[in-house]
């Protein structure tokens, strides 16, 4: 499959001037069964307002461009940001952080409330099975409520990179082909790839990830339908002898960002006639944020 494509492959290296703090520390009242809170882990942890606003002022002062700022989400399927609006507004009144969240199926009155105390991103996971929504988080929502937040966040925040997860529903594509047709419908700065990661300790530590092939049948799709969108594969992906496979079939398959891939996969971009260029950020930054 042809396609015009950038000469620039950009490489995402997030640390550590693009850090990644979780609200609730290692807590989710979820546990969904493909993370159960693991990836919570390796964030930096803060449990109220005023650790939030030490961290981010102390990050800004030790060089750091922009945060992540993420968490468990609560009984109703988003990261419970209420009592941290007003922190997130200090933030970006005394420094000159980029600040991009992780929401969930936040309601519309949170969505505004963080829009008005400046935040500039938002990282969202688009589920398109009602089955798959069922058997992850665990909770009676559909993908009428994910095209629903979809809609109210690219409203009112002014850059939005839905992720689709492949494979999600154990192993098997389900929903993925509805999810990419939802993120068609309103205005997205990104659209970002994983790839479902056996995580040991977890209900699915042993299914078996969707092929590398079938993952490049996919994106090579979703390259057709977003032409001008820059498509990323973002962290959560397979380890191992495979990942160089994954990020390949991606490569070839018309992303422009991969997120900490392998040297292999970067000896592949060039022989494609790719430059590799190192971005200091999340793999998910609007545009503006690739240089510096």
């Amino acid at each position: 499959m042809k396609f015009d494509r950038s000469k620039t492959l950009w490489v995402s290296h997030p640390h550590p001037r693009y850090p990644t703090i979780s609200i609730t520390g290692d807590h989710c009242d979820l546990n969904c069964a493909h993370c159960e809170g693991r990836y919570l882990e390796g964030m930096i942890s803060v449990k109220n307002q005023g650790e939030l606003y030490e961290a981010c002022t102390r990050l800004a002062s030790n060089g750091s461009r922009g945060v992540l700022l993420s968490g468990g989400y609560n009984s109703e399927g988003y990261v419970p940001f209420e009592s941290f609006v007003n922190s997130i507004r200090k933030v970006k009144e005394e420094t000159n952080l980029f600040i991009s969240i992780h929401s969930g199926l936040m309601p519309p009155a949170l969505v505004s409330q963080l829009a008005t105390a400046g935040v500039d991103a938002v990282d969202f996971d688009l589920i398109g099975d009602d089955e798959t929504i069922r058997l992850i988080l665990g909770i009676q929502k559909t993908p009428e409520d994910y095209i629903q937040t979809l809609e109210n966040l690219a409203n009112m925040i002014p850059h939005v990179a839905p992720h689709i997860c492949l494979g999600l529903h154990e192993g098997e594509f389900r929903g993925e082909w509805r999810a990419l047709k939802l993120a068609g419908k309103v205005d997205i700065s990104a659209l970002v790839f994983l790839i479902l990661n056996p995580t040991l300790g977890t209900p699915f530590e042993k299914v078996i990830p969707p092929a590398p092939n079938e993952v490049g049948g996919f994106i090579a799709e979703a390259r057709v339908k977003f032409p001008d969108i820059p498509l990323a594969l973002g962290c959560m992906r397979p380890h191992g002898e495979k990942r160089s496979k994954y990020e390949i079939q991606a490569l070839r398959a018309g992303v422009d960002r991969i997120e900490l891939p392998t040297l292999e996969t970067l000896e592949a971009a060039r022989e494609l006639g790719l430059e590799p260029r190192r971005l200091e950020a999340c793999c998910a930054v609007p545009e503006e944020m690739l240089e510096g």
